[in-house]
């Protein structure tokens, strides 16, 4: 049993978009205020960032503050309604030495990486204030940091085999459950 749980915890990892991420939705306000704390790194502009992100309906993925070494940078989930907000905050951050690139995982799905090429956090506050008030920002002119086409992910030679394999081992824990009953 134990080897069985350890091949569905890998294959999870693998193969699954939220193996290893925390659902918000889920958690009360504080617990929630708490995480955006633990997840901003003690960067007060990150955890304004990651909060901020979360109430506009663009939910964090990755982030890392740099910790004052390197570059900081957010990955935030893509979807129809957040998009042309996410756009926009993209070619106003070109401006600000912040890379853009959208991205098709065949994991994740739809998702956005705005990586900085300076090694402050300033432009995450940036990016706060343009959640919250996006019409008084400029995002015309974009620099060539802003990568507005989605890359399609590489989808590694086994994935669905493992899919397959884990949806099965799946439906035999289903399967011995339904039997003790």
């Amino acid at each position: 049993m134990k080897i069985k749980n350890w091949l569905i915890k890998m294959l999870e990892n693998e193969v699954e978009p939220s193996a290893g991420h925390i659902d918000l939705e889920c958690l009360d306000e504080n617990k929630r205020e708490e995480l955006f704390k633990q997840f901003g790194e003690g960067d007060e502009n990150l955890t304004k960032f990651l909060k901020t992100a979360y109430e506009k309906n663009a939910p964090s993925l990755f982030c890392c503050s740099g910790h004052k070494v390197q570059s900081a940078y957010v990955t935030l989930q893509v979807t129809d309604e957040n998009i042309e907000l996410l756009r926009k905050i993209g070619r106003v951050l070109s401006k600000q030495d912040v890379i853009t690139n959208f991205n098709d995982d065949h994991i994740r799905g739809k998702y956005v990486d705005y990586r900085s090429k300076r090694v402050d956090t300033k432009w995450l506050d940036l990016a706060a204030q343009i959640m919250e008030n996006p019409e008084l920002f400029d995002d015309s002119n974009p620099t060539i940091y802003y990568h507005e086409e989605f890359t399609q992910s590489y989808k590694p030679f086994g994935f669905d085999l493992k899919k397959k394999i884990l949806n099965y081992l799946r439906k035999k824990d289903i399967k011995k459950l339904e039997q003790r009953k």
